[in-house]
């Protein structure tokens, strides 16, 4: 269970630095963002994504579940976070506050500028922007790290 919940803990993080800084169009359009807001990014939200890995190696080797519940606790904020910021303007119409940070656009105006020309899969509601495929896997990385470090953390 511990290679297991460290391993998708770190194809998370390395996934969203992937996707971030690296052009995979039509996965992602990296191109459309500017240097300052892929840096900010990484910065800010790497090393976070990162913590839980760090923990479960932390309960690993101290043979200790408080840090595996941290690390699982951690990762489902992270998930929160993500889910809150690209499915609640896709399903309820709502923007988190966070959501354009710093660029000066609203979420309509950054999704259009930034993700509406990646696959999306989702078919439309209105004109709410829809989460894009490369954030799909993502999420669905994330959820899969909190299940199993949870499932770690309890088998400890």
């Amino acid at each position: 269970m511990f290679a297991a919940a460290l391993t998708l803990l770190l194809l998370a993080v390395g996934y969203f630095v992937l996707t971030t800084l690296v052009d995979l169009a039509p996965l992602n359009n990296v191109t459309a963002a500017t240097r300052r807001e892929k840096t900010v990014e990484v910065s800010v939200n790497a090393p976070v994504m990162t913590l839980p890995a760090v923990l479960v190696l932390v309960a690993a080797a101290l043979h200790t579940s408080v840090p595996a519940y941290a690390a699982a606790g951690l990762e489902t904020l992270i998930l929160l976070g993500g889910l809150a910021l690209w499915w609640l303007p896709y399903l309820a119409g709502v923007t988190v506050p966070w959501a354009t940070a710093g660029t000066g656009e609203t979420w309509a105006q950054l999704h259009a500028r930034t993700y509406a020309k990646t696959i999306i899969v989702l078919p439309r509601i209105g004109d709410r922007p829809r989460p894009n495929l490369e954030h799909m896997i993502l999420h669905s990385l994330v959820l899969a790290a909190a299940v199993i470090t949870t499932a770690y953390a309890v088998s400890l």
